[in-house]
């Protein structure tokens, strides 16, 4: 143990300094004047190394796994609002940083804390001391000397930057939008609402309420994620059991009750209407539900076609692809895809049952084929290319042939 309470890293850490590999240089473990959950961090230098994956832990629990972020520094978080924040403030200290999630894992702010990392053939582990609150934990340097400093101007621009992008996104055309609304459902199945993010963005719940009925949609840390749609309830418990459809995500909200006959529903950014739904006797037979930017009936919870997903001005198509063929024989010249986005795609192949047998991400921006080994990972028949960003997935049947 040295004066700094830090263990040494491991000797393999000492030298790869001179190689530019990846290392933990700050740690913000007790936020002062925010929650943990916002403001809770774990900072990584990136440098010039370069490999596939990042492999982050946090003592004895699950392996983090990273595709590699092309960025000199990478921040690890719990609301997901600040990544963005961080990315789009170029004027900012933190341009050239790129953010992964925390996930459900808490920094302790009342002992010490093991923390490991590794890359191709680079390491770093290191013992974190006690926190003080409000302190970060900083890397002296290029040594294994750590101190505490005050919290970093960054980490304030982060939080504000933060607020003034969510309002740029906001200023638009929303890009959370209500797509159904069950206000008479069958009993004994509660009313639900559902809510579609059509951005790119994740966007935080605890901005976003319903006008009049009830508080925020979620607490600080709390996301809907791009391209996902999630139900809103006051009974989840009974909706859930009600659809027996176990992947959605719902969200427990003291709705009040939604009139039969004749109401109105107004989404809420802060103070700010940004949607607004009104039905009436005419509008759909009870019972029923209906959607708003058809109003017609409709009942596909968790679910939205295409034409329907890209509601707002925001929005757009994550992903473009090509498929060499969509017709593969065992024996014949292998798959290929070629994908452009602006984002890290989620590449997979599904069998004639919908599972998924293999998976692969491809890099944004990559432009490149990618040879998919459907001979070696599929059967004769059909089968199915799946392409994923976020919550938002298209799939695309191919034929396999002897």
């Amino acid at each position: 143990m040295n004066n700094y309470g830090v263990v040494p890293a491991m000797c393999l850490a000492l030298f790869s300094w001179a190689f530019a590999c990846p290392v933990f240089t700050e740690f913000y473990p007790d936020p002062k004047d925010v929650s943990d959950q916002e403001g809770e961090y774990v900072e990584i230098r990136m440098d010039d190394f370069r490999a596939e994956s990042l492999y982050v832990q946090f003592e004895s629990k699950s392996v983090m796994a990273f595709v590699w972020p092309e960025a000199e520094r990478f921040v690890l978080v719990h609301d997901s609002a600040q990544c963005l924040a961080r990315e789009a403030a170029q004027d900012a200290p933190q341009a050239g940083v790129a953010c992964g999630s925390l996930g459900k894992i808490s920094l302790p702010n009342s002992r010490e804390s093991v923390w490991k990392l590794w890359a191709g053939s680079c390491m770093d582990s290191v013992t974190v001391m006690q926190p003080k609150p409000g302190k970060v934990i900083q890397r002296v340097g290029l040594t294994d000397n750590w101190e505490f400093v005050e919290a970093s101007k960054a980490v304030l621009e982060s939080q504000e930057a933060s607020d003034s992008l969510l309002e740029g996104v906001m200023a638009g055309l929303s890009p959370l939008r209500v797509t159904e609304v069950h206000h008479c459902p069958e009993e004994p199945m509660p009313e639900w609402v559902e809510l579609y993010n059509s951005s790119e963005y994740p966007l935080p719940l605890e901005v976003f309420r319903f006008c009049d009925r009830g508080g925020a949609l979620g607490k600080a840390g709390d996301s809907i994620q791009p391209y996902q749609a999630v139900l809103v309830s006051k009974d989840t418990s009974t909706l859930r059991a009600a659809l027996n459809i176990p992947d959605i995500r719902m969200i427990q909200v003291s709705l009040g009750f939604l009139n039969n006959t004749e109401g109105t529903l107004r989404l809420c950014f802060r103070d700010e209407t940004i949607d607004s739904v009104y039905w009436n006797k005419g509008t759909v037979s009870c019972p029923s539900g209906f959607n708003p930017l058809t109003m017609r009936r409709e009942f596909t919870p968790g679910y939205l076609p295409k034409n329907v997903r890209n509601v707002s001005l925001a929005a757009k198509v994550p992903v473009e692809y090509k498929l060499s063929s969509r017709v593969v024989s065992k024996k014949g010249a292998p798959l290929r895809v070629i994908v452009e986005s602006e984002y890290n795609v989620a590449l997979s192949l599904l069998d004639s049952a919908g599972r998924r047998v293999w998976k692969t991400i491809v890099s944004a921006m990559s432009n490149e084929w990618v040879k998919v080994p459907a001979q070696e990972y599929l059967g004769i028949g059909a089968a199915f290319v799946s392409l994923s960003v976020g919550e938002y997935e298209d799939v695309v049947g191919i034929l396999v042939r002897p």
